[in-house]
């Protein structure tokens, strides 16, 4: 149940580079450079300061400012969700205090819309492909000649995050999304069971 959530908190996490929560750090970068891989984004040093040069999976601060934009002024009819102008700091650039259902919603529906022209086109394919996906495992009705292509789709998917996320950013929960498929198959279609 808490996959959905977790993996929501970590894409967040990256894109906005929030301080303690992103995966994208300077042991993260350095183990890039160990594995011989994405040498652009090697920390550059300059004097006694470490710089992490940009990153296509971080947005820049005014990506940050219309991302923020985005969901503090997005209007949605009562019930829907709470009251997402609450929970989104201008100043700060972040999202705050979210309860799980914030969290579903934003990462099933909302995300796509909200990174919409503010990524590289293949990693906004990506992370719109996730929330789709996120989205059909949770419906309240699932076809199941369907569910064989959401396992593809899945699969396919996390490997092109793969091209672009950081190797930190796949702890065991991105992995487990490999499995939730299967883990539906196996219950039976005429009950609902909610499991990221």
């Amino acid at each position: 149940m808490h996959i959905e959530k977790n993996i929501y908190k970590s894409i967040i996490g990256i894109l906005l580079n929030a301080i303690g929560k992103s995966k994208d750090s300077i042991n993260a970068r350095l183990d890039m450079v160990s594995m011989g891989i994405r040498q652009q984004l090697a920390p550059k040093v300059y004097g006694s300061r470490t710089c992490l040069p940009h990153a296509c999976y971080t947005f820049t601060k005014e990506e940050k400012k219309r991302f923020c934009k985005v969901l503090y002024e997005l209007k949605v009819s009562d019930g829907y969700s709470s009251n997402l102008k609450s929970h989104v700091n201008l100043r700060e650039l972040k999202l705050i205090n979210l309860k799980s259902h914030d969290c579903y919603l934003l990462m099933q529906q909302l995300l796509p819309v909200a990174i919409r022209g503010s990524l590289d086109a293949k990693l906004q394919s990506a992370i719109t492909r996730l929330c789709f996906f996120f989205n059909s495992l949770c419906a309240k009705t699932i076809d199941p000649l369907k569910l064989d292509a959401l396992q593809v789709c899945i699969i396919e998917t996390i490997c092109e995050l793969e091209m672009f996320f950081p190797p930190s950013f796949f702890n065991i929960m991105v992995h487990l999304t490999v499995h939730l498929v299967r883990e539906v198959q196996h219950v039976n279609a005429g009950t609902f069971v909610y499991f990221a």
